[in-house]
């Protein structure tokens, strides 16, 4: 029994016990759970609450009842009426009361009694009402020797408006909190009394900005939005329109529907005002896809409520196809228009039923089926866990897969058990088998799952949907347990969508096995192949610091002493462990470099030393770790100063020992390997700031390599640069380049900062941009501020002639293993170069990330620059200020923002044409930001990779500003999560060095 038969009930015993013709009931809020309510004959009650109805009663003379919870007002000998109120006020109070004006009566209670809970209860009789119900109105019954009647009376009228404030408690409950709106429970109760007797149609609207809108401007921004778009719906439609708010941004607008009523007309007319709104005070404008259906009441169904489910359903339906265009659109379900093939099932949403218990459930097979793909990689398991999952929620005797090959593989079809367990088929049934496949052949034909009943049997097929086969998945079960409704075939075809990507995952995995096996001879012969090119690559050099260093390595490599390298980054230092490789006892043994820089905190010590299976949660297999592969050969330690300190004293007994334990071992593991420490830090500062271990310090330092920086070596950047030079040009398919007398002596008086990685990039730069034959200074884009030019002209004798560069590539073949590089002869007479006026690079660099930051901060408070790509602003402002302070030279332009010619040409254009058609709007910090550009457009202050590095800069200003996620930080870059994180790295190892 429902809660409004239990009150009817109460209101009838009410009629009983006065022996009147009828009783009205009337509450001011009119849900429909109370409502307006007349029980007896309806000859003798008053028909109707009207507003004129309520003011007469009010005229009425009134009395206070003895149980102080009304007031009664008598007119005529056959009517009463109660006013019963839920904290009443003193007896004295009653005096001070104010009647409503007629046009509030029936909705407003006296105005004593704002705060009060009240309802009007009518009680009308045949001829007279009963003596003892008199002396309400004259007052005379309040005495104590009354009749017994009246406080009985009394307590069946307070018992009605106790159970009537229940009623408006769960009502209340049932309501969205944040709009008031009623709840999807009471749409569906509400839909399911309109379809009695009309023509349903709902339509369900969906705010599409909202989830962008709430991380921007956070939930606060987000809740009011949700309440104007409700303030909206509530305005334009009508009274008994049921409007209902599902969650999120989703609303529901349900309707009795007539003949002269267009549904499709209607969502068109509700999606134009709610786009033409303008929300949070004017400052934006928001989208909405609609979803339509519409049920004609003359459409057969077992219930009411399984026609308001079915309505839910099919609104839903429409709206998920809606949310799959790319503009916001409307889509208005008719029958046999929308299908399962559609993409209708967002698998991170699960299933929408409209009933809260089968949603739960739904959810859950969701979340345990998607567990299952993700940690099962072998398909065979992956599938019986799957369907075993499934029969646990619905009820059937067989599932598996169909081949679209025509032969099926008995492994991927199961029967299930009384435990619903599934267990391979052993002998399938042919008979099944072939009205399967006659299933199938339909399913394929149309694209969408069917079902078909053979005998006591229900068949449904559903398509796996992908691209490379036409394998389909079936359950069979008993046609009267297992149920195929609309809701279950949509949650079944997802589910199976998912079940198809994870076979053609372990189809792919097959393929790639198999083509890896077939080119492992292959790789095996490149694999010799590249040994063979490290054991002949070379070290360039012909300067005295260079053959001292390569004396001490040649001693160094034949013994298997431990070895430190040490040098700033870019000198060279893998080259060298390479070589020291190459010329030991060890060349033909594994050579093994672990990056001690790279790897987490957390994974170094499996990653070293390895763990055995069970060690840790995810450790599936055992893992012999670097240290084991390396046995018998070289380990090289990269950036040993990066290692953090928990990890040193572990590190610091296998360096003394040669020995170890695998991460969750008990078993001590000896290895044989040389051990080759390289770092570009001072460990020395290090030990003494407390950051390195100082016995680990010793144990490392008992050979040191100092790779000396590209400055000291000035003497091996001719012999360099022609060994970058012939490389790039075989490299790139381009006429060899020479560099210009000017360039060589400017790039002898560069400090290189960068050394010789740096050379090597420069030169690459500057052979893709140089057009002739000669490399010039400015193509390779140095600060000149960290050139120290001398006061006189270079000597003779200063000068690396041609002789002297081919002395060099001579003795380089005197050393083991290295090849001489050839180079270009340079006959020209260096010149000294005008030194041009410079600013401080840092200085510059300050302001630019200031003015950045302070112009991003008023692009993110302003709601007119929502989502916009602020770091492109940032670039495209500076290739224009470049153009422009070139002089529109676009050689010089491309050269100054190190990008190609065609590039830089391709970007100006695109810029001068949108300049020429509309002036972009900016913060109005833009012009502050243009001047801190103008240092590094006209070359007083040098970004060395360019527009890169500006990049990497406005990334770094990003990082700190408010960003809410990471995909956030990457669309005010204006780049890809991708590239962003790419850059991200690329910032972290710039910024490390």
């Amino acid at each position: 029994m429902n809660t409004r038969d239990v009150f009817l009930q109460h209101i009838e015993s009410i009629r009983q016990f006065t022996e009147a013709e009828a009783v009205s009931v009337f509450h001011p809020e009119v849900h429909p759970s109370i409502g307006q309510i007349t029980l007896g004959n309806q000859a003798f009650a008053l028909p109707s609450f009207s507003s004129q109805e309520v003011l007469e009663i009010e005229k009425l003379k009134h009395q206070r009842s003895p149980c102080n919870t009304m007031l009664v007002y008598a007119h005529g000998d056959c009517h009463l009426s109660f006013k019963l109120l839920e904290n009443p006020l003193p007896n004295n109070a009653v005096e001070k009361q104010t009647l409503s004006s007629p046009e509030q009566s029936r909705r407003a209670p006296i105005e004593t009694y704002d705060n009060d809970i009240w309802y009007w209860i009518n009680i009308s009789f045949g001829k007279q009402k009963p003596a003892w119900l008199d002396g309400l109105v004259e007052g005379s019954l309040f005495e104590a020797d009354n009749s017994p009647q009246l406080p009985l009376f009394c307590q069946l009228l307070k018992s009605a408006s106790l159970q009537i404030k229940l009623i408006d408690n769960y009502i209340s409950l049932q309501s969205d909190p944040l709009t008031q709106l009623c709840s999807r429970t009471i749409l569906q109760n509400r839909i399911a009394l309109l379809g009695k007797h009309h023509s349903v149609g709902l339509i369900m609207i969906h705010c599409i900005d909202f989830q962008k809108i709430n991380k921007k401007f956070g939930h606060d921004h987000g809740d009011k939005i949700i309440r104007e778009i409700a303030g909206e719906l509530k305005s334009i439609t009508r009274e008994d329109d049921i409007l209902s708010r599902f969650g999120g941004a989703l609303f529901g607008v349900a309707f009795p529907v007539n003949e002269q009523l267009n549904v499709a007309s209607l969502a068109s007319k509700l999606q134009n005002i709610l786009q033409k709104k303008q929300y949070l005070d004017g400052a934006i404008n928001l989208h909405f896809d609609i979803g339509a259906a519409l049920i004609h009441h003359d459409e057969t169904y077992k219930t009411d409520f399984e026609r308001a489910v079915s309505l839910i359903n099919l609104a839903d339906q429409a709206l998920k196809v809606a949310q799959q265009e790319a503009q916001p659109s409307i889509i208005v379900w008719q029958n046999e228009d929308l299908s399962l093939h559609q993409p209708t099932f967002q698998y991170s949403g699960g299933i929408f039923t409209a009933d809260t218990v089968t949603d739960y459930r739904n959810m859950l097979l969701l979340w345990d089926i998607s567990t299952i793909i993700a940690d099962k990689h072998d398909f065979l398991a992956l599938l019986q866990s799957a369907i075993h999952r499934l029969a646990q929620t619905f009820e059937f005797q067989h599932a598996g897969l169909l081949s679209g090959e025509g032969i099926d593989n008995p492994e991927h079809q199961f029967v299930i058990d009384e435990l619903d367990q599934a267990t391979p088929i052993q002998s399938p049934n042919e008979k099944l088998i072939i009205s399967l496949k006659q299933l199938q052949a339909r399913v394929l034909e149309k694209n969408k799952p069917l079902e078909k009943y053979v005998g006591d049997s229900l068949l449904l097929v559903l398509p796996l949907e992908t691209s490379e086969s036409n394998d389909c998945f079936f359950i069979v079960g008993h046609a009267a347990s297992f149920d195929v409704t609309f809701d279950t075939k949509t949650l079944l075809s997802g589910l199976t969508k998912q079940i198809g990507k994870a076979l053609r995952r372990s189809q792919l995995e097959e393929q790639l096995n198999r083509k890896l096996t077939s080119q492992n001879e292959k790789l095996q012969s490149e694999l010799v192949q590249l040994k063979e090119g490290l054991q002949n690559s070379s070290l360039v050099y012909q300067s005295s610091a260079m053959r001292s260093l390569m004396k001490q390595a040649q001693r160094a490599a034949v013994t298997d002493t431990t070895i430190l390298i040490t040098g700033e980054s870019g000198t060279g230092k893998e080259r060298l462990l390479h070589a020291l490789h190459q010329l030991g006892n060890r060349n033909d043994q594994p050579l093994i470099i672990v990056d001690c820089g790279s790897i987490p905190e957390t994974l170094i010590e499996s990653e070293l030393f390895g763990y055995v299976k069970g060690a840790f949660t995810g450790a599936q297999n055992s893992s012999s770790g670097k240290i084991l592969d390396a046995d018998g050969g070289v380990l090289v330690l990269d950036e040993i100063g990066e290692l953090p300190i928990q990890m040193q004293s572990k590190l610091l007994r296998f360096v003394q020992e040669k020995h170890f334990t695998p991460v969750g071992g008990t078993k001590l593991i000896d290895v044989d390997v040389k051990i080759v420490a390289v770092t570009n830090r001072d460990l020395e500062q290090e030990v003494d700031k407390g950051t390195f271990r100082k016995d680990l310090y010793y144990r490392l330092n008992v050979l040191t390599l100092h790779n000396p920086p590209l400055r000291d070596r000035i003497e091996d950047i001719p012999l360099l640069s022609s060994h970058f030079l012939n490389k790039f040009a075989e490299q790139f398919s381009v006429q060899r380049k020479r560099l210009s007398s000017e360039a060589l002596y400017r790039m002898q008086q560069y400090t290189w900062p960068g050394n010789i990685r740096e050379l090597e990039n420069r030169l690459m730069q500057a052979t893709l941009l140089c057009e002739g034959v000669e490399i010039a200074w400015p193509l390779l884009n140095i600060e000149d501020t960290l050139v120290c030019f001398t006061d006189e002209t270079p000597s003779i004798e200063k000068e690396l002639s041609v002789s002297s560069i081919v002395n060099a590539t001579r003795n380089l073949n005197s050393e083991k293993g290295f090849v001489p590089t050839d180079i270009q002869h340079q006959n020209e007479k260096p010149v000294k170069p005008n030194e041009n006026i410079r600013l401080n690079y840092t200085e510059c660099s300050t302001k630019l990330k200031s003015v950045i930051g302070y112009a991003l901060t008023q692009t993110n408070n302003d709601s007119t620059f929502f989502n916009v790509p602020f770091g492109l602003w940032v670039e495209d402002e500076f290739v224009l200020q470049t153009y422009v302070a070139t002089n529109k030279n676009m050689r010089n332009t491309a050269a100054r923002l190190n990008i190609s010619l065609s590039t830089a040409r391709r970007r100006v254009e695109k810029l001068n044409k949108q300049r020429e058609v509309d002036s972009p709007k900016r913060p109005e910090s833009w012009p502050e930001l243009i001047e801190a550009l103008k240092p590094f457009a006209h070359g007083q202050a040098v970004l060395n990779q360019g527009i890169a590095d500006l990049k990497l800069l406005t990334l770094g200003v990003v990082l700190q500003s408010p960003v809410s996620s990471m995909s956030d930080a990457a669309n005010i870059l204006g780049v890809s999560e991708p590239t962003f994180y790419k850059l991200k790295r690329e910032l972290e190892v710039t910024s490390a060095h």
